[in-house]
């Protein structure tokens, strides 16, 4: 297995990863606005695109999900919570931020705790509303990428249509709790990565969901 950060595409700045079987089948983690770019690496790194995981239906996340798609047949997977974002400018945001419409794409809806497998590599969907109503998180041994969950001292934001500061609020209790033997590595929608154990202890956000939820520090 390999995994390629990809540099922050598109005016958003949006964090791509591909994650790489031994087989090079390849597993894109959302799908900014640069398709030139990630098109270009998959052919120069000879990936045979498979599937593309949404981490939530935001049009910064999904603005190339459709030209991909027609050039690898790769297939799409959304928490179903967000899949009506996949064709609606109004819920991606794209008519919010007074942008070109995204690409209508058919998506396959996921679920809490489905696991998506490429090869050898299997995939944990983990529903983190908050963002969004269908924002999830995807596991892959001790990574996680989180999308706009969590990052490095902060969190996605909740002030935009389908954003709910109380989900949040609970997602980052759960997050804070979440298999603590496991110090996972946060592969982020923005920003830097970082790691669960540095967020526990340093993430304001975090720190306050936890103790609103009434647990001690």
């Amino acid at each position: 297995m390999e995994i390629i950060k990809l540099p922050p595409l598109g005016s958003f700045g949006v964090n791509a990863y591909i994650i790489i079987s031994e087989k090079k089948n390849g597993v894109l983690i959302d799908a900014p606005d640069d398709r030139g770019y990630i098109l270009k690496e998959l052919h120069r790194r000879g990936i045979n695109l498979k599937k593309i995981l949404l981490t939530h239906g935001h049009c910064d996340h999904i603005a190339s999900c459709g030209d991909i798609v027609r050039e690898t047949g790769a297939g799409v997977f959304i928490h179903e919570g967000d899949i009506k974002k996949l064709s609606n400018q109004n819920t991606n945001l794209s008519r919010y931020f007074s942008l070109p419409p995204v690409d209508t794409v058919n998506g396959t809806p996921i679920a809490d705790g489905q696991i998506i497998t490429q090869d050898e590599l299997d995939f944990e969907v983990l529903h983190t509303p908050g963002h969004t109503s269908g924002s999830v998180c995807y596991i892959l041994g001790d990574k996680m990428f989180c999308g706009d969950t969590l990052f490095k001292n902060s969190m996605g934001r909740t002030d935009m249509p389908d954003g709910d500061d109380d989900k949040m609020a609970d997602t980052l209790a759960m997050l804070y709790e979440f298999d603590v033997k496991t110090d996972y590595e946060l592969l982020p929608g923005h920003g830097e990565c970082s790691k669960m154990s540095t967020e526990r202890m340093n993430n304001p956000y975090m720190r306050y969901a936890y103790k609103k939820t009434g647990n001690k520090l």
